[in-house]
């Protein structure tokens, strides 16, 4: 039984700022712990591509902005100039501590250098991390994402961090996707988290990896809907804009550039847990450990094959995870069926070939197989083309107990289930939504009845199931962690499938589990079945007292009262 800092799962809310205040200088910052010489030795060599008499920089480039907007050499890396990103790293450090014109112009004649500062405006390691548009971000990823190749070796050959931003930051963004962890506190900087990653790991007594605890899953009982794969309520990877896209490989390989990604590598970027299989997060991490993406992920999203053909013969890991986001971290092949509505053959055979390519992982908390994904498109042809790899029987069951029956007659999102009914909004927790975004109606269902709404095909429904059925996959009779089986959740739709239902119910032994197994609310599927056709009939809308689930606020306060004991006086924000 996990002990009580296990039981505080994660509630997202928002985040945003600045450096911490309490990072250890000697172990965090070694990229910034440069001397007067490196300054002399960084100006000398960038002041020979400087000699265009006529370059003018405009004001943008010698003026400090502020955290919600793109520092000059950010803006200068952007610029295809490559003069006016030479020039900025070289003005801008003269202009930095300036305190008047005329200490200006005296810098600007005699050709001072100046120590650089970590947060300088002008130092190629500089970095915002603002939850506005601009995200987190250097000026190395402003120009991986211009796609501008000479200016990413510009800043390479100015010490520019290869991985992008510090690591603590990585590591401060990456707290936010621990399990167990205490909400996420309202409106914080980046660095004014309610304690560090160390500090909360350190008072979780179960690892991040660990199987699902039925603390997590009794939260499922009170938070809405949510999808099989995950939890509901979670932060996106993309919470701070482009903090998906940290470290800086990632950024490239998303972008598609295979010149910059390389000069990346040649530069040193930090690789190695997209290497090899990895099974946890590192005790000491490194940038690519913290990641809550991959290169290989993210050129999947990008549908850049050149870029995930490139990193596979580079030897990048074909299998991997990214663990720092660990409820829902997905593998390669996983990405290939839940990132795109169309089913890439071309891409699914690059990865499938790969000798080292790993058929039957499965995520590591809720223990979904690739076919369960599969599955839930309900794309029969993907299907097919699957099974042809690993049989369908290798599925199993995931950690909430969901067979590949109970996907395939979950409902499309939360809007398909007769929440107007008090037995079936009781009774229907999960759907079968692949997107990595929060369902805005997951804890109730909008006012009135008349809203737009992605609707499960039924004849497409009816063809995955039955081709479940003739091949073996016959139990029916299989309860999940609700105590509901497959036709619990295709009973409890606002319009449910009737023809499938007709035809399953044919089928032997199903219409003796549809009229007499109970789930843990004591009702059939038939009598979900009956409370949604009623509640359809008789047009019901508006608010509905059952909509309101206490028991849900009662657990987070309880929570966050477990967690203000655990932290104590080390709590950085009131909890």
């Amino acid at each position: 039984m996990a002990s009580p800092a296990s039981t505080c799962t994660l509630a997202a809310e928002s985040i945003d700022g600045d450096a911490p205040t309490d990072i250890d200088e000697e172990a965090e910052h070694d990229d910034f712990n440069q001397a007067d010489d490196d300054t002399a030795r960084f100006l000398n060599s960038i002041e020979e591509s400087t000699t265009d008499d006529e370059l003018v920089l405009a004001d943008i480039y010698t003026h400090p902005g502020d955290q919600e907007t793109l520092s000059p050499l950010m803006l200068a890396a952007v610029n295809p100039d490559p003069r006016i990103l030479k020039a900025t790293l070289q003005e801008g450090s003269l202009f930095y501590t300036a305190k008047s014109p005329a200490d200006i112009e005296r810098r600007q004649r005699l050709r001072i250098p100046l120590s650089p500062r970590p947060t300088s405006e002008f130092w190629p390691i500089c970095f915002r991390s603002s939850q506005s548009e601009i995200g987190i971000t250097t000026p190395l990823q402003e120009a991986i994402r211009a796609g501008l190749p000479e200016n990413v070796d510009i800043l390479l050959d100015a010490e520019a961090n290869p991985n992008g931003p510090p690591t603590w930051v990585m590591e401060n963004y990456s707290a936010f996707f621990l399990r167990f962890r205490p909400i996420v506190p309202s409106f914080p900087d980046l660095c004014g988290d309610v304690a560090s990653r160390k500090a909360l790991l350190e008072r979780m007594d179960l690892p991040q990896l660990s199987t699902l605890t039925w603390e997590e899953v009794e939260d499922r009982f009170w938070d809405g809907m949510a999808p099989f794969w995950c939890e509901q309520d979670f932060v996106p990877a993309d919470f701070y804009p482009h903090g998906e896209a940290i470290p800086a490989i990632v950024e490239a390989a998303r972008c598609g550039s295979i010149e910059i990604l390389d000069e990346l590598l040649d530069a040193g970027a930090d690789t190695s847990f997209w290497m090899t299989p990895q099974f946890f997060v590192p005790a000491y991490p490194t940038p690519s450990s913290l990641s809550v993406s991959s290169p290989i992920h993210a050129a999947l999203q990008a549908r850049d094959l050149d870029m995930l053909d490139h990193l596979l013969a580079l030897g990048f890991e074909p299998n991997t995870m990214p663990l720092s986001n660990p409820t829902r971290c997905v593998t390669p092949l996983m990405a290939v069926i839940t990132q795109h509505e169309e089913f890439d053959y071309v891409v699914w055979e690059t990865l499938a070939r790969r000798p080292n390519i790993n058929f039957e992982l499965r995520t590591p908390v809720y223990g979904v197989h690739l076919l369960h994904f599969a599955v839930a498109t309900l794309n029969l042809n993907m299907l097919e083309h699957i099974i042809d790899y690993t049989p369908l029987k290798n599925a199993g069951v995931t950690a909430l107990g969901h067979t590949l029956l109970h996907i395939a007659c979950m409902p499309e999102n939360a809007m398909e289930v007769q929440r107007h009914s008090q037995v079936v909004h009781y009774s229907i927790h999960e759907t079968r939504d692949l997107h990595a975004r929060n369902d805005p109606h997951a804890h109730r269902p909008p006012k009135g009845r008349h809203h737009e709404y992605k609707k499960t095909d039924p004849q497409a429904q009816m063809d995955v199931v039955r081709f479940l059925w003739e091949r073996g996959i016959v139990d029916v009779q299989k309860t999940d962690v609700h105590g509901n089986t497959a036709l619990h959740y295709l009973c409890g739709f606002r319009d449910p499938n009737q023809a499938l239902l007709n035809w399953w119910l044919e089928q032997p032994g199903v219409r003796t589990v549809f009229a007499t197994k109970r789930n843990m609310y004591n009702s059939t599927p038939q009598d979900l079945l009956r409370e949604s056709e009623l509640a359809q009939e008789a047009e019901l809308s508006g608010w509905k007292p059952w909509w309101e689930r206490m028991r849900k606020e009662e657990r987070v306060a309880q929570k966050q009262a477990i967690w203000r004991g655990l932290l104590g006086d080390e709590a950085k924000r009131e909890l």
